[in-house]
């Protein structure tokens, strides 16, 4: 009976030592954050943020629509006038689901560009939005009452970006 116990002892240590050792290989989750700026022409002013698990993420990121995402975790952006007055403030990505059923969004993590066609922002009357080709043409558009749309400022589409690494 003793023997027959010891043996037990012995196998439950030895799963116990497997687990463990499996759950020490299962490398954390890295999030990094990467803070972006446009300036429109006029002075106009778009600042946001997103995220993703770097350790998982693809070369490129490419996200499009509403819904559970690919890849990007957050992403928020906030508008300002010339003089720094704040417009309007987003959350289009809130815990992996983008919100906006005209949201786009390119980044490549290799050169840590926005890139390519982005629709950021608002969607419907009395919102702002900024959207159009990086490094080509970028507008900053509101919406008014009426849904009819205006050009507050664009330029050639160029972004300012840093990145902030985090572990989560």
């Amino acid at each position: 009976m003793l023997s027959l116990n010891k043996g037990v002892i012995i196998l439950l240590l030895s799963i116990f030592i497997f687990l463990l050792g499996a759950l020490m290989s299962i490398s954390p989750a890295h999030a990094i954050t990467i803070n972006f700026q446009w300036t429109g022409t006029t002075g106009y002013l778009a600042k946001g943020s997103f995220s993703y698990d770097e350790t998982i993420s693809p070369k490129i990121i490419s996200e499009k629509g509403i819904g559970t995402t690919n890849v990007l975790q957050s992403l928020s952006v906030s508008f300002y006038t010339p003089s720094g007055e704040l417009i309007n403030h987003y959350e289009d990505i809130v815990n992996g689901v983008a919100k906006g059923n005209y949201f786009e969004f390119n980044f490549d993590t290799e050169t840590q560009q926005i890139f390519g066609f982005i629709d950021i922002g608002g969607e419907v009357s009395g919102e702002t939005y900024l959207k159009g080709i990086v490094n080509d043409n970028l507008s900053l558009f509101s919406i008014d009452r009426s849904g009819l749309e205006k050009i507050l400022d664009d330029n050639f589409g160029s972004f300012a970006v840093a990145s902030l690494s985090s572990n989560a």
